[in-house]
């Protein structure tokens, strides 16, 4: 099976500055972007690549509900769908934005598609 998440070279950089003291700070993780550009064409999830600066097909972007830490080394973020939001878009590829608008960590994942209605809460792990 392909490997389905990624930590992007952008966040891998700015990880590696901040730990040697090239910089003192990186932008924080503020959105998750959804995608429908994921799968390949029997609808299994593809690789994403670490040198991404988009996904595939962006179709939405959403701010960050909240974050906790179900283990030390692991920042859980979470975010809703509103009921009115992509009623029948078929999400399968998810990224952490930061608050320079790169691109953090992407997720591929098999179709799913999101109700009329229907809110939908996502969570993203970012594990470390």
């Amino acid at each position: 099976m392909a490997e389905t998440s990624v930590i992007t070279n952008k966040r891998r950089e700015n990880l590696a500055k901040i730990t040697s003291g090239a910089i003192s700070t990186i932008p924080k993780i503020t959105h998750i972007s959804f995608g429908d550009g994921g799968v390949d064409g029997s609808g299994n999830p593809t690789s994403p690549l670490e040198t991404q600066t988009a996904l595939n097909n962006e179709i939405a972007r959403y701010p960050i509900d909240g974050v906790t830490y179900p283990v030390a080394t692991t920042a859980r973020y979470t975010v809703t769908i509103p009921k009115a939001d992509l009623p029948g878009r078929i999400i399968n590829e998810a990224a952490l934005v930061d608050e320079a608008g790169e691109l953090c960590a992407i997720k591929n994942m098999y179709n799913k598609q999101k109700d009329d209605g229907v809110s939908f809460e996502f969570t993203f792990d970012d594990e470390f």
